[in-house]
């Protein structure tokens, strides 16, 4: 294929078939080459593996000039470490049984490419490629490419029990590149996705992000709640959970699902802001309360909300920057925004800007995905999005850093060193927020040095 032949990385291929041994570029980048001839949208993966006749120590030997690292000796696996990046190189193996549902309790080299295909998890991912171009496919993964199929190797169920981490995968796979998962398949990650206990959740997070993050995300849980809801079960709860209230025309989970399709999000969010949509309103079943006239209501849901998804996060062993963004945007996503620059402006100090702004687009989407949403209402939404992005552009002063004085000058206007420094920049802070002073460096001193002096601020 073109655009793996054209890669520098192919010194490894060469190297290898100098040194007499056969060697294949393999795996997904084989996938996203082939998926790039067919024109088809590849997402990014970058990895390039390689598979190989040479032994682990015989790679080594080829390779004595490079820095290589012995990643998984055990497993057949050494990287060499090239400018343009790590390359995985691995040695024809088959593997034994898998006692724990995730790791072969052992391996056997074996000589034959195809046998290692052979137990790789799924056709579009047991392809290989030469140093020429030419691509080893025994298992039909072009096919199931051009039909946009996730087709597990051999026998579906088989490959599930060896290694259940693959029904994530599976699932992460129809979601990102937009396949359906072919009914054997299906029915077989269906069957075994109580083994998904057995993996850890670093592993099931690391799949789930990606997950969500998919373009095809939203079918792919609507079809497979059951199934993500043996490790969160709080989102199986909202499967069937109608809200019996006339904003809303879907239970919850399908609102939830409606809100992560319609969130706006950037590259840098994507995950995050898809995971926070999705599980905004995560605590409604635990805070479903009817009225006299057979009107569902949910009181203190976000806070509710907030406890449920801070324990997901804590459960899946989230970076602490993901779980506590969630977390906030989960509890703040039923904020009251109005067209009131100062009212922007205090939440701007409070939440952070870039917050407050990723609040707005998960508040925007919760109410598109109720089915009733108001074209006027959008349109107010859309001008409170402009009057974020206009207080930034221009600049104006929302918080300590932007204030055009400091402690020091406080300080300097005789108040002494300690906590009450901050409560007055604080309160000059609010006044410019307010409207009532410029944020004039010349003007907050003068202003300052009087209050203080006549004691007004303090």
């Amino acid at each position: 294929m073109d655009t793996l032949t054209s890669r520098s990385e192919k010194i490894i291929l060469e190297k290898l078939n100098s040194a007499g041994y056969e060697a294949f570029f393999a795996g997904g980048c084989v996938r996203d080459a082939v998926m790039q001839k067919l024109k088809m949208t590849v997402p990014s993966s970058g990895d390039i593996d390689v598979t190989t006749n040479a032994l682990p120590k015989d790679t080594e030997r080829v390779f004595d000039e490079y820095q290589v690292i012995e990643t998984g000796i055990k497993h057949g696996t050494v990287t060499v470490v090239l400018q343009e990046g790590n390359v995985e190189i691995t040695t024809y193996r088959s593997d034994g049984s898998y006692s724990d549902s995730r790791h072969p309790d052992n391996v056997r080299f074996v000589t034959s490419l195809e046998e290692d295909l052979a137990r790789r998890d799924f056709t579009i991912n047991a392809m290989a490629c030469d140093a020429d171009g030419n691509i080893r496919d025994p298992f039909g993964g072009q096919q199931d490419i051009k039909d946009r199929i996730i087709r597990a190797v051999g026998c579906a169920e088989k490959r599930f029990a060896e290694d259940a981490l693959r029904i994530m995968r599976a699932l992460r796979f129809a979601a990102v590149l937009g396949f359906e998962i072919e009914d054997e398949t299906s029915r077989a990650l269906c069957t075994h996705k109580q083994l998904l206990r057995n993996v850890s959740t670093e592993r099931i997070f690391a799949e789930f992000r990606k997950l969500v993050s998919g373009r095809n995300a939203g079918e792919v849980i609507r079809k497979y709640a059951d199934v993500l809801g043996v490790v969160i079960p709080e989102l199986a709860a909202m499967k069937g959970f109608e809200q019996h209230n006339p904003y809303h025309r879907y239970d919850v989970l399908e609102h939830c699902i409606r809100a992560m399709e319609a969130v706006r999000t950037t590259p840098e969010n994507r995950d995050y802001m898809k995971m926070a949509a999705l599980f905004h309103d995560i605590g409604k079943p635990e805070t479903y309360s009817m009225d006299e006239n057979g009107i569902g209501h949910f009181y203190s849901h976000p806070a509710m909300s907030e406890v449920l998804v801070s324990g997901i996060m804590k459960r899946f062993k989230a970076d602490n920057f993901t779980a506590r963004r969630v977390a906030v945007l989960v509890k703040r996503h039923d904020l009251i925004f109005e067209k009131d620059e100062r009212l922007l402006k205090k939440w701007m100090n409070r939440l952070g800007a870039d917050v407050l702004a990723e609040i707005l687009e998960i508040k925007l989407a919760d109410n598109m995905a109720t089915g009733n949403m108001s074209l006027e209402l959008e349109r107010k939404f859309c001008e409170i999005r402009i009057m974020i992005h206009d207080i930034l552009a221009q600049q104006q002063c929302f918080s300590l850093k932007d204030l055009a004085v400091d402690g020091n000058d406080v300080i300097a206007c005789g108040v002494a060193p300690g906590p009450e420094v901050g409560r007055v920049l604080e309160q000059l802070l609010m006044k410019v927020i307010d409207g009532e002073l410029p944020n004039d460096r010349e003007v907050l001193l003068a202003i300052c040095y009087d209050a203080i002096k006549c004691g007004i601020l303090t």
